[in-house]
């Protein structure tokens, strides 16, 4: 009796990520206002998370041949958000998540190598947010995943 109830979740998984929002139909201006939104009501936990994965993929270690900041710790979370809430480019990719670019120069904010990169890129994960609420996303905000933070070019 209770084997079909171990499968109903093999089943509405992939249902869910069917139903996801399609970031390469958007139109830029509306991956803008997301990301923008996004910003405004994001909680602790979703850029601690992004935190997270931005000091365990050493960005924040000078590794003179490797991608890495030039910043003060303390200076990225105000251009993350800066870059979210005002972005100058945006770039879907995998199919449901959005790159989210602004540059900052002349200041610099880090290094590839011996490049100096000016921009700063934030990676957000829009599965969480279903097609159907692409307008209406406030109550799903809270879920969206941002990936990843990182200089760029």
């Amino acid at each position: 009796m209770t084997r079909p109830f171990l499968l109903c979740p093999l089943i509405f998984v992939p249902l869910t990520f069917a139903h996801a929002i399609d970031t390469s139909t958007l139109p830029r201006e509306q991956l803008l206002e997301l990301g923008a939104r996004l910003e405004a009501t994001s909680s602790n936990n979703q850029w601690q998370q992004l935190w997270q994965q931005v000091r365990g993929s050493g960005l924040l270690q000078a590794q003179p041949s490797q991608l890495h900041f030039v910043l003060q710790p303390s200076e990225l979370p105000v251009l993350a958000r800066l870059t979210l809430a005002q972005a100058q480019q945006v770039e879907a990719f995998a199919s449901t998540h959005a790159r989210y670019r602004r540059v900052f120069s002349p200041q610099v904010i880090g290094y590839r190598g011996g490049q100096a990169l000016e921009a700063l890129c934030v990676d957000v994960d829009w599965r969480a947010l279903p097609a159907g609420a692409v307008d209406n996303p406030q109550h799903y905000l809270g879920v969206v995943s941002l990936r990843k933070a990182y200089p760029c070019e």
